[in-house]
C-alpha cells in the first residue's frame, strides 16, 4: 500500500512539473507574440523598452532567483545580479531585433562592427571555408549575415523546425520563424537555409563547399543525443558531461575545406566586435580519428567564449563547473586543478586508442596549476595558438581521456 502511495505521489509530483513548464513556455510564447507586434509597430527604442521590461519581470520572479542562483555557483566573484537579468531577457531583445531586420526596418548599415583576429583568407572571394559558431545573442549572430561583412555565397544550418502542437513547441517555432525570416532580409534572399534532416543535408553541404567562394555556418555547440551515437561525450561549459555531434569536423575533412570560429558580440547598442579563432587546417580526407581533435578544438575555444561573456550565450550552461574569471578558464567544482579549457583535451568517448605508459608519465608530470590554465605555465601556447599548422600538431599529440559518467540535457531557451 505504502509502495503504490509513493509511485502515485511520484507520477502527481512529475504531472505538476509538465504542468508548470508547459505554462511557463505558454507564457513565454504569449510575450514573444507581444513583442512582435511592439517591434513591428513602435518606435525602435520603445520596442527595446518593452522587451526590457519583459525582462526585469522575470529577474524579480522565481525564475530570475534560481537564474541567480546557477550564476553564483558557476561565475563565483562577480556581479551575478546583472548577468543573470540580462541572460534571461537576452532572448526577448533578439526577438525585437529578427523582427525589425525581417520587416526590413532595422538600419543595420548604421551598425559599427569590429574584427578581432580575422583569418587573412577572408579578403579572397574564391576561398571556401566553414564557419564554427555557438548559440550566442541572435542580435549580434546577425552580424556574420551582412553581405558587407562575408562577401560569398552563405549558406548556414539550422534545426528542423518542430511541429509539435504544445506551449513549447509553439514559442520555438515563434522564435525560429522570426529567425529565418531576418537571415534571408539581411542577404536578401542570397543565402541557403539547410535543415539538419537526412544523408542528402550533407551531400547539399558538401557541393556548396566545393564551389569557390562558398561558406557553410554551423553552430558546433548543439547537443547530440547520445542514443543517436557517431558523436562525443566531454565537460562542456558547466556542464560536466554532454554529447556533441562530429559533424563539422567531418565536414572539413570530406570537402578539405579549412574551418574558423567565430563568435560575435555586442558592445553597446548597434556596436558589435566578431571575435574569430585561429584557422583549423582540413586533415587528411582518409585521417577519420582528426574529427574528435577538431571537435575538441572548436568547443574549447567555443566555451572559453561562454566563461568571458555568459549573458550573451542563449543555451543553458550548466553549474557542475565553475569559470576562474582570473585564470580564464573553466575548472572542475570537484578537482579544481583539473580543466578542459584550450590547451588541455577534453575526455572523449568515441576514442579508443589507449595512452602509451610514456604519454601516461608526461601527463602526469605536468604541475597542476599548468593542467588548470596551460596558457598561464606555457607562454608558448600563446605563440602556437596563432600558428595554425604548428598548433593542430600540437593538439595532435595531445593523449585522450575518458567520459564522465552523466549526461547534462543542454535545455534550449
Amino acid at each position: 500500500m505504502l509502495t503504490e502511495m509513493r509511485s502515485l505521489w511520484a507520477r502527481g509530483a512529475r504531472l505538476c512539473r509538465v504542468v508548470l513548464t508547459q505554462a511557463v513556455e505558454a507564457f513565454r510564447a504569449l510575450l514573444f507574440i507581444i513583442l512582435r507586434a511592439a517591434a513591428l509597430s513602435l518606435p525602435r527604442s520603445w520596442a527595446y523598452g518593452l522587451a526590457n521590461g519583459v525582462q526585469a519581470v522575470l529577474a524579480a520572479s522565481p525564475i530570475g532567483a534560481r537564474a541567480r542562483s546557477d550564476m553564483r555557483a558557476t561565475f563565483p566573484s562577480q556581479r551575478t545580479d546583472d548577468m543573470a537579468a540580462d541572460w534571461l531577457g537576452r532572448p526577448f531583445r533578439d526577438h525585437v531585433n529578427a523582427t525589425r531586420i525581417a520587416a526590413g526596418i532595422e538600419r543595420s548599415r548604421e551598425w559599427t562592427v569590429d574584427m578581432r583576429g580575422a583569418p587573412a583568407f577572408l579578403e579572397d572571394p574564391s576561398q571556401s571555408f566553414i564557419m564554427a559558431t555557438g548559440h550566442f545573442s541572435r542580435e549580434a549572430m546577425s552580424c556574420i549575415y551582412m553581405p558587407w561583412i562575408v562577401r560569398r555565397r552563405l549558406a548556414t544550418v539550422i534545426a528542423p523546425m518542430t511541429q509539435a502542437k504544445t506551449p513549447r513547441g509553439l514559442r520555438v517555432r515563434l522564435q525560429m520563424r522570426e529567425m529565418v525570416n531576418g537571415i534571408r532580409a539581411m542577404r536578401e534572399g542570397d543565402v541557403d537555409i539547410a535543415e539538419v534532416a537526412g544523408k542528402s543535408f550533407l551531400v547539399r553541404l558538401l557541393h556548396h563547399l566545393r564551389e569557390p567562394g562558398g561558406v557553410v555556418v554551423i553552430a558546433s555547440d548543439a547537443s547530440w543525443g547520445a542514443e543517436k551515437g557517431g558523436g562525443i561525450t566531454r565537460p562542456f561549459a558547466g556542464y560536466a558531461s554532454q554529447n556533441f555531434a562530429l559533424g563539422t569536423a567531418r565536414l572539413a575533412r570530406l570537402s578539405q575545406r579549412p574551418i574558423v570560429a567565430c563568435v560575435p558580440f555586442i558592445v553597446s547598442d548597434r556596436h558589435f566586435i566578431m571575435e574569430w579563432s585561429p584557422i583549423i587546417a582540413a586533415p587528411d580526407r582518409d585521417d577519420a580519428a582528426a574529427d574528435l581533435r577538431i571537435t575538441n578544438e572548436i568547443l574549447d575555444w567555443i566555451e572559453r567564449r561562454i566563461g568571458e561573456r555568459p549573458d550573451q550565450y542563449v543555451l543553458s550552461f550548466g553549474t557542475e563547473r565553475r569559470w576562474s574569471s582570473v585564470a580564464r578558464c573553466w575548472v572542475d567544482t570537484e578537482r579544481p586543478e583539473v580543466s578542459n579549457d584550450v590547451g588541455t583535451p577534453a575526455p572523449v568517448q568515441a576514442a579508443k586508442t589507449a595512452k602509451s605508459a610514456s604519454q601516461h608519465q608526461r601527463e602526469h608530470a605536468r604541475p597542476r596549476l599548468a593542467l588548470a590554465c596551460p596558457d598561464i605555465q606555457n607562454p608558448q601556447r600563446a605563440l602556437l595558438r596563432q600558428d595554425s599548422v604548428r598548433a593542430r600538431a600540437f593538439i595532435e599529440g595531445r593523449p585522450l581521456g575518458q567520459p564522465a559518467s552523466r549526461v547534462a540535457q543542454c535545455m534550449s531557451r
